[in-house]
């Protein structure tokens, strides 16, 4: 029997957003008290208050939670290899959970690759979700000039909205808009002094969704967009654009950008085999993320496609659907991309 993967957060967020701040209050809580914490980050970490021992040559440090933090020097492939006989006792690991909190200019994707494209890890370790925090206050101004932020928002799961305590409402109202038009089906939920709800951390599984309804729906909420159909194309669907103001074509440099779509009818296993085929080596790093739910001839359920840059996870195939809808539905997250070259290499399923 193979042994239980373990899950693995990556926090990520622009600097200033309070990543750290939310971090702080993640790792006392009962439910990270088994957690490992990677802050990908030199110099000195800002955990300091919670500090019991520290070794100043390996940089590894003990929380009085109990979760572990150690400040990445080197290789994070290695880093992640050593932790599971590094940090045990007796033979026995001595966490349950990994958070890794990269540095505020980071873009998560070449994190992802590794963690996903690396076999032992892969085999180790469980993609449980990406957790990007935004500062309601800036969020607006630092996603409309920084591609790092742009990309940290694309691929995440769970946006955290920080500091509305702070900001106008006009200041929250920009900044959730800014957050839509880049990742318009990522879950939104507020920070509130640096604590959020923590169960909704917890249930992330979104690179790899499990056989239940629930994270289903919650791995591709298209619930909320509005779909026409695109012209030329015959049952084909995209989404249009929800905001009430007029859309700014620089306002992101005209290179993130969400493409929803819904096909009316199922498809074969041999198309999405020749439309992947086609798609991963000719988007390749432009395609950020991929997610697709797809309703496949002689499948009882649905199949589940997840994509970041070149790397194709393992499809996963549910015994049943969570609802009565049937419809293959489709988010790109991408860079430089334009619908139309999205469009065509949908002709495969068409």
């Amino acid at each position: 029997m193979r042994h239980e993967r373990i899950p693995l957060i990556l926090l990520t967020g622009f600097l200033g957003s309070g990543k750290t701040t939310l971090l702080n209050q993640l790792v006392q809580l009962p439910e990270f008290s088994r957690t490992l914490v990677i802050i990908n980050e030199f110099g000195e970490t800002s955990l300091d208050h919670l500090l019991v021992s520290k070794s100043s040559d390996e940089q590894i440090v003990e929380l009085s939670s109990g979760c572990i933090c150690c400040t990445i020097r080197g290789d994070l492939a290695k880093t992640l290899s050593d932790a599971t006989w590094r940090f045990a006792r007796n033979g026995v690991r001595q966490f349950d959970r990994v958070v890794i909190e990269t540095t505020g200019l980071a873009e998560p994707t070449p994190i992802l690759q590794i963690i996903s494209n690396t076999p032992k890890l892969y085999d180790s370790y469980r993609m449980q979700g990406t957790v990007t925090v935004v500062d309601a206050v800036n969020g607006a101004g630092t996603l409309a000039t920084h591609p790092e932020a742009q990309k940290q928002v694309a691929v995440a799961d769970l946006l955290l909205l920080s500091k509305t305590d702070l900001a106008t409402e006009t200041q929250q109202a920009a900044t959730r808009e800014a957050m839509a038009q880049l990742n318009p089906t990522a879950l939104v939920q507020l920070v509130l002094q640096g604590q959020t709800q923590v169960n909704e951390i917890l249930a992330l599984d979104h690179a790899e969704p499990v056989q239940s309804t629930a994270p289903l729906q919650r791995w591709l909420p298209t619930d909320q967009l509005s779909f026409a159909p695109v012209s030329g194309k015959q049952g084909l669907l995209r989404a249009e654009q929800t905001s009430s103001e007029p859309v700014d074509v620089n306002r992101h440099n005209d290179r993130i950008r969400a493409y929803c779509y819904v096909l009316e009818h199922p498809v074969t296993a041999a198309q999405i085999d020749q439309w992947l085929d086609a798609l991963m080596p000719a988007l390749g790093p432009q395609l950020l993320r991929l997610k697709a739910i797809l309703n496949v001839v002689g499948f009882p359920g649905p199949l589940v496609v997840h994509a970041v840059q070149h790397l194709l996870h393992p499809a996963g195939l549910l015994t049943e659907w969570p609802d009565a809808d049937r419809r293959c539905k489709l988010v790109f997250i991408t860079d430089n991309l334009s619908a139309e070259t999205i469009e065509q290499s949908l002709q495969f399923l068409q």
